[in-house]
């Protein structure tokens, strides 16, 4: 059954609130139609209800201000604008079926015909340029920095929607594959905190019922415009140790465990449970703030980046099951940038004097062995002569924190770049107005424009490594560690579970 309102926001209230969480801080993203597909199997009988055993419990299920990391959720229930394929291309299978530039700062967009929301709300045109104006204006909002150049987004009738930019941007229809559509009505009546309680969407899922603390469950929405799901419904639960959700998966408990260390999926394999390994693009990245002591001194940022080692990270906490990877805006899989530094602890040793004090700030438990990877980077620091302090906070809190400008030292987290383009980094980390806001320089906000205003990725490849070289190796600002390899574990009967490069999970096609 659907939770009352009331109800539910007791449940979710405190959370909701607290949803400020940015895009690209990830653990691992869902989708209803997701890329690149990782598979368990064919699918194999429909029917049954599928048990999903998370890391961590979703912030909040409102897409205009969560975290991507609550889209492994929401995204059985609500729908990209633009649903892109396995090899990261823009597809017409979505709610937007045709886009075309039709002049420099001009977007058209063909919307899908005879779409409804779950509570009946017209999903037309309307609805795509609200929810586009939405991830601009919205005060927490997570597309800020990525729609501040659309000047207008207009439904000239029920199936075409016109976007005017102020300057060029050639990445406006890659955007939307990151842009989920919310019911306008519904989305003005109840605002985020509502919406967050009780999501509608045009998805293959609805709402069932929320458990406080404990679970989220959707059910198979009957009257889904696309495919209807194989399975009756999805329940979500969540542990955040390792060791407890191999345990529920060896016991039968869940159908399907994600985010497993490499030590529990070995182990899973082992025990004879399938595993599912993704090299994923979500990469955990130091990021280290240049506005405050201690790296307001571009030397002993310098220092830090000299001292840290991810390929010792990679091969000594995860067993080589991780990539090293030096680069920011290398977002594709298989990418690599011109320029990485590459570790030196004598020469960092030598950049340091006296004993310079280091916050190292992480969410707990939120990523594979996150604990471990920060004390590998403060071991580092200390090497170099730095004295090291850890910050081990809630996921939700360190966002707050960081979007808030609170957070000196180091902050390590997860980038996921939810669309496939350097500028999702560059605008999201790099510019002085981005997410994190740690590098603040006029020049790089010129180039990330720049940037934007080339005919495609293609068009600005060059401007997008010179950023890299200036914030990674000249700047030292950011310090890419390992691209994540993403481990789920399923009992043997479970087929049909697809999980892509862009941390996507579409479970419509599970079956048990």
């Amino acid at each position: 059954m659907m939770m009352k309102r009331s109800s539910a926001r007791r449940v979710w209230g405190a959370l909701a609130a607290a949803a400020v969480g940015a895009l690209l801080l990830s653990a691992c993203g869902g989708g209803g139609s997701g890329p690149a597909p990782s598979s368990s199997g064919e699918a194999g009988e429909p029917g049954g209800t599928v048990k999903v055993l998370l890391a961590a419990q979703p912030a909040t299920l409102d897409p205009i201000v969560g975290a991507r990391s609550g889209q492994v959720v929401w995204a059985t229930m609500l729908e990209p604008l633009i649903v892109t394929d396995p090899d990261l291309e823009l597809t017409d299978a979505g709610i937007i079926t045709s886009w075309e530039r039709t002049d420099e700062t001009t977007w058209t967009f063909g919307v899908r015909p005879d779409v409804e929301f779950s509570n009946g709300e017209k999903a037309d045109a309307a609805a795509v340029a609200n929810t586009i104006l939405l991830s601009r204006d919205a005060e927490r909002s997570q597309l800020k920095s990525y729609f501040g150049n659309v000047e207008s987004a207009e439904a000239t009738d029920a199936t075409t929607v016109v976007v005017k930019t102020k300057l060029p941007q050639y990445n406006i229809a890659d955007l939307l594959t990151t842009v989920y559509l919310v019911p306008p009505a519904y989305y003005a009546e109840v605002g985020t905190e509502g919406f967050a309680l009780e999501p509608i969407g045009t998805g293959p899922y609805v709402l069932d019922e929320v458990k406080a603390g404990q679970s989220i469950a959707v059910v198979a929405n009957e009257d889904y415009w696309g495919d209807q799901p194989l399975n009756d419904g999805i329940v979500y639960t969540w542990a955040n140790e390792a060791a407890q959700r191999l345990a529920l998966v060896q016991s039968k408990a869940v159908d399907i465990a994600l985010d497993l260390p490499p030590v529990q999926a070995d182990q899973a394999e082992s025990a004879g449970l399938e595993v599912i390994r993704t090299t994923t693009a979500m990469k955990i990245i130091a990021f280290l703030d240049s506005t405050k002591a201690p790296f307001d001194d571009p030397q002993l940022r310098e220092a830090a980046a000299l001292a840290i080692d991810r390929d010792a990270i990679v091969s000594g906490i995860f067993d080589g099951q991780a990539e090293a990877d030096g680069g920011l805006l290398n977002v594709r899989p298989g990418q690599e940038p011109a320029e990485i530094v590459t570790a030196d602890p004598d020469a960092a040793a030598e950049l340091v004097s006296g004993s310079p004090a280091v916050q190292i700030h992480y969410p707990a438990a939120q990523y594979t062995n996150i604990k471990e990877v920060a004390e590998a980077v403060g071991g580092s620091l200390e090497q170099a002569g730095f004295t090291v302090s850890y910050e081990a906070t809630d996921y939700g809190t360190l966002v707050g924190r960081v979007i808030g400008r609170e957070v000196p030292g180091i902050s390590i987290f997860a980038g996921v770049p939810n669309v496939a383009t350097p500028d999702f980094f560059a605008s999201g980390f790099m510019k002085s107005a981005s997410i994190t806001g740690n590098c603040p320089d006029p020049t790089i906000d010129e180039m990330v424009a720049t940037a934007l205003q080339q005919e495609s990725d293609e068009a600005a490849a060059e401007i997008y490594e010179e950023l890299n070289t200036m914030g990674v190796v000249e700047k030292h600002c950011y310090v890419p560690l390992y691209r994540q390899i993403f481990n789920i574990a399923t009992q043997p009967s479970v087929q049909g579970v697809v999980f892509g490069p862009l941390n996507t999970l579409n479970l419509t096609k599970t079956t048990l």
